[in-house]
């Protein structure tokens, strides 16, 4: 199944994924749940620290495009992130979890255009960590994906 392929993947060549105990958890129709606990990635109020968030947030949505491209039928995509927005809004102050959105599909036809005709293409990827109902953190990264 693909969420233990990117798992594995991100665990094997991201290893800091691993030490912050970082998992894929669900993906659907709609969107990819990934979690990682607050024990670890805990600030000095308690609260999760700011840079597990940020890198929880920009690692889920490498996720997504590495998705994207296997969607596509990339064999060995190289996925970067071009840059990216992060608002703080509220701390988080239990597990971490993640929703990464999967972009709708005018955005795919879009970005697998562009891997058709140009080997490489450009896709905006919205997370966001939710506690009790509230966004805690808000995401968008654009990341570019080369066949």
């Amino acid at each position: 199944m693909i969420i233990e392929e990117i798992q594995n993947k991100i665990h094997t060549q991201i290893p800091m994924t691993k030490l912050m105990k970082f998992e894929l958890k669900n993906l659907d129709e709609n969107s990819l749940l990934t979690t990682a606990p607050l024990d670890i990635n805990v600030n000095d109020k308690g609260t999760a620290f700011g840079g597990s968030l940020n890198s929880i947030t920009i690692i889920s949505s490498w996720c997504m495009a590495y998705y994207l491209s296997k969607k596509f039928n990339l064999e060995n995509p190289s996925i970067v992130i071009f840059k990216n927005e992060t608002k703080f809004i509220r701390p988080v102050t239990k597990d971490i979890i993640c929703t990464t959105f999967i972009p709708n599909e005018e955005e795919q036809n879009t970005l697998q255009t562009k891997i058709n005709t140009k080997n490489s293409g450009s896709i905006k990827i919205h997370s966001q960590i939710i506690e009790e109902g509230k966004v805690c953190v808000d995401f968008y990264g654009i990341y570019v994906i080369k066949a």
